[in-house]
Parts: structure tokens; C-alpha cells; sequence
């Protein structure tokens, strides 16, 4: 039994001797990031808002997804990491699971056709590349308003970030792959398919471990696509980490030609994931949220990161 309690000493006074290390937020620091979000609030457009739980009340994991019916307010579909699929039809009092019977309750993304709301495209495995992330098998289609799904392929594209279907025919859809979380795989990049997912074309591949991470469509041109590729593969003992390789790419004849548009952004070098929007009242301007590792300073004496580790 003595090394039995060598073990359990040494492991409590290393466990004591983590905690005696981290940095612990004050009170005062947080009374501080109180006032400043109350000012936040005050200044926002949105401060009459008010929110509300409706559910569900026994989702599973993250919420990775909603999508709305134009012109019918009561409809909304709810995606999660590792719950499934869920709809309501009374504007969220009541819920119900769409996607308990299928091979995957990893969702990724979701997608209605504009013209067509009961075409419902899922794309399975997330892909914001948490250590609880699961992967999925590739896209489902449902044409009832999700009463029944087929699988449509694709199923070795590990996770999907996003799905944009074509405003007026609810065939022609595109895939953004974002790959397997942990290895490398050729099936990555943007998916075209414009027979409603019985077939599949790759119209961007970079390379076996950089996927499309964010894909978003001008909504006055749908010809004209951009999309942001991620070049990261997670590791076992580390984050995913910054590699040369994170771009924003730009076609506009439907995905047979793609340009890089990388400028004004932080160096690729330093970049991870990028977000990316498409404003509707003046198509020409496009945000992108960049996720930039760029080193800005040294870091103080003592100073760790978020995983209390020494930088």
C-alpha cells in the first residue's frame, strides 16, 4: 500500500501545485466586465430585445445550426452537436426530433431550399473541432418538410460546415467539407451537386487536410460564392495549431473557376479559421471574422493561456 499512497500524495500536491499557479479572476475584474457589458448593452441597437428559453428543454450538446421558413414565422428547425435535428411549428413551445432514427446525431450544418421549404439538406459531423466532437457520414435530404431523410452521400467527408442551396431550384446545392477532425482525407473542399445529391462533383480541393470551414452565396448573384478553407489537422496532445494555407476564395461562374482574395487580411501564416458573411442589402461588402495568431507582444513573466499553460 505505500506506493499505492506515494502515488496519491504526489498526485495532490502537483494537483495543489496547478492551482497555486493559475491566475484566478478578481472580484473587482469582474465587477469591471459587468459595467462594461451593461454599457455594452445600453449602446446596442438591440437593448429592448428580450430573449426566452423555448426549447428544447432536453437537447444534447451544442447548438450548431437554425434555419427559419420565410413567410411562416411558427416553422424553425434546430441543429446540435450531438443531439440531432429538431422542429417546432408553434414558434418553439413544443419541439419534436427529426433525426433519431438516422445512422448520426452529429449535425454540422442544415439548409432549407429558398424555393422550396420542405427541402431540407443536412450536413452530419460538426465541425468546430472540439476533443467532443463527433464525426458524421455526409449529407441527408428530406423533400416532406423532414417526416422522412435519404442519405445522399458523401459520407467520408468526415464533418460539414455549411450548406448553401440555390434560391430557385432546391437540386442544385452546394457542400462545404471540412474533413476528418483527427487525419488527413482526400474527401475535403466544396461539393456541387445539381440533381438533389445523387450526384457529387468536387469543385475545390486544396489538399488532404485543409477543408471549407465557412461557405456563403451573394444573394444577388448565385453564381457568385465565397469560401473560406481551413488548413488544420488536430493533434492528440495540442489544439489545432496556425499553418500557412487559410484562404478565401472567390468564383463567379458557379464554382468552375475560384480566385484567392486574401487582401487586407492578416497573414496566412498566422491564420485559422474564417468566418464569413455576405451583406444582403449591399452584396459588395463582405465581412470576414479571422481567427489570427499573430504574435502581437512577449508575453509577461508568469503568464499563461486559457489551458493554464506557460507561454
Amino acid at each position: 500500500m505505500k506506493p499505492f499512497s506515494s502515488v496519491v500524495v504526489i498526485t495532490y500536491w502537483l494537483s495543489l501545485s496547478f492551482y497555486a499557479r493559475a491566475q484566478v479572476t478578481t472580484g473587482s475584474q469582474k465587477l469591471a466586465a459587468f459595467s462594461k457589458q451593461k454599457s455594452m448593452i445600453q449602446q446596442s441597437p438591440y437593448k429592448t430585445l428580450k430573449w426566452r428559453l423555448i426549447g428544447p428543454d432536453n437537447r444534447s450538446g451544442r447548438c450548431v445550426d437554425v434555419a427559419g421558413v420565410t413567410g411562416n414565422p411558427n416553422i424553425m428547425y434546430a441543429a446540435f452537436a450531438t443531439g440531432g435535428l429538431w422542429k417546432t411549428e408553434d414558434v418553439g413551445v413544443s419541439w419534436k426530433p427529426l433525426f433519431d432514427q438516422q445512422a448520426t446525431l452529429s449535425i454540422g450544418s442544415i439548409a432549407l431550399a429558398p424555393s422550396n421549404p420542405d427541402v431540407i439538406y443536412v450536413g452530419t459531423g460538426e465541425a468546430n473541432i472540439f476533443r467532443a466532437s463527433l464525426p458524421g457520414i455526409g449529407v441527408y435530404r428530406s423533400s416532406d418538410g423532414g417526416k422522412t431523410f435519404r442519405h445522399t452521400g458523401l459520407q467520408n467527408t468526415g464533418t460539414i460546415a455549411r450548406i448553401v442551396v440555390h434560391p430557385k431550384d432546391p437540386n442544385i446545392v452546394y457542400v462545404a467539407a471540412s474533413g476528418n477532425e483527427w487525419s488527413y482525407n482526400k474527401d475535403r473542399g466544396i461539393y456541387f451537386s445539381k440533381d438533389g445529391g445523387k450526384t457529387w462533383k468536387n469543385i475545390l480541393f486544396v489538399n488532404e487536410k485543409t477543408g471549407c470551414i465557412d461557405l456563403v452565396m451573394d444573394p444577388s448573384d448565385p453564381n457568385t460564392l465565397f469560401a473560406s478553407m481551413w488548413n488544420r489537422i488536430r493533434r492528440r496532445w495540442s489544439d489545432p495549431v496556425p499553418e500557412d494555407g487559410d484562404h478565401i476564395y472567390k468564383t463567379n461562374d458557379g464554382g468552375k473557376n475560384w480566385k484567392i482574395i486574401n487582401n487586407g487580411l492578416p497573414d496566412t501564416k498566422y491564420t485559422g479559421r474564417i468566418g464569413i458573411a455576405v451583406s444582403h442589402s449591399n452584396p459588395n461588402v463582405v465581412y470576414a471574422f479571422v481567427d489570427d495568431h499573430e504574435k502581437k507582444r512577449d508575453p509577461r513573466p508568469g503568464e499563461t493561456d486559457s489551458y493554464e499553460r506557460q507561454k
